[in-house]
């Protein structure tokens, strides 16, 4: 019964923290968004084929899309399917095309890593509230995006994102997230060692001096 209790109320707080919005705002951002993800799956993400991915809108000032896994099929131990948010100011403010599939790219690959664990390992995404698995967790997403050919993509998103947040949430986002810098840094890193990303699999880089190890 604890148990059962535990898994709604972290599993609540998970999701909770993605508002979503009104019917007005859904066409122009849910289908484009839809499509990119069809295309990506196809072409860079085979693992992911016949599996149920949702696209919802939401609202942010900071974030332009999340993934999540489906809490009702959690706790159901029904099979599960994912949810991609995206918020439609992204293409109202017009972001670069390349930095949307990288970004799509990034969140694809928090959806295999939801897929890979079992429902109880999971419950570890609570360790989100703390800076230093975020920054983790993110950075091992873009990651996989690089590995799956999207990293000048993820610069062109970045410097974007730079421009359409406030000011104030730069500095986390550098954080938790490669930056144009060091996402320059690893292609060149892999263009010359292509095996180096083996070791930023086993221990995920966090700034230039790891990248440059």
């Amino acid at each position: 019964m604890m148990k059962s209790a535990l898994v709604k109320t972290v599993l609540a707080a998970i999701l909770l923290t993605v508002p979503t919005v009104g019917s007005a705002q859904t066409a122009d951002a849910v289908g484009p968004t839809r499509a990119v993800i069809r295309e990506l799956i196809e072409k860079s993400f085979p693992e992911l084929a016949g599996e149920t991915i949702e696209v919802k809108p939401f609202e942010s000032e900071t974030d332009f899309f999340k993934s999540r896994f489906a809490i009702d099929r959690f706790l159901t131990f029904r099979r599960p399917h994912y949810v991609i948010f995206v918020n439609p100011e992204v293409y109202r403010r017009a972001a670069p095309a390349d930095g949307v599939r990288a970004i799509l790219a990034h969140e694809l690959a928090h959806v295999l890593y939801y897929r890979r664990k079992n429902r109880f390992e999971l419950l570890g995404l609570a360790a989100l509230a703390s800076p230093g698995f975020t920054a983790g967790f993110e950075r091992r997403a873009d990651l996989e995006a690089v590995v799956r050919g999207y990293g000048e993509g993820l610069k062109s998103y970045r410097r974007w994102l730079y421009e359409n947040i406030p000011a104030a949430a730069v500095g986390a986002k550098m954080r938790d997230y490669f930056s144009p810098a060091e996402l320059d840094a690893m292609l060149r890193v892999l263009g010359a060692d292509p095996l180096k990303i083996d070791v930023w699999r086993r221990r995920v880089p966090r700034n230039l001096a790891d990248i440059s190890k």
